[in-house]
């Protein structure tokens, strides 16, 4: 299990285990790109608690103080939710 709280982790070992952790732990923790954030942070595929599912645009800012908002929102709008990049939940658990 990753110590989020104690340690910094390299985007691929985040994507590794995304499942295994709470999004907002991951937001309130490490320091994240843009990309990340769109495609896992703020994507609902990936939101799978009740307070995950509260995470937005000013809470990534105020945790994320370095993304840039304009850039975020053009990410956002044109990010298509279905081009995720880990496998399935299904296919994660079952390993």
């Amino acid at each position: 299990m990753l110590d989020l709280y104690n340690n910094k982790y390299s985007r691929e070992i985040l994507k590794q285990n995304i499942y295994a952790v709470k999004l907002t732990d991951i937001l309130i923790t490490q320091t994240l790109d843009i990309s990340f954030i769109v495609r896992y942070i703020l994507n609902p595929n990936y939101q799978l608690s009740d307070e995950d599912q509260q995470l937005d645009i000013k809470k990534v800012l105020q945790f994320q103080p370095h993304i840039n908002e304009k850039r975020l929102l053009a990410l956002l709008l044109a990010y298509c939710k279905d081009d995720d990049s880990v496998e399935d939940f299904e296919t994660v658990s079952n390993k």
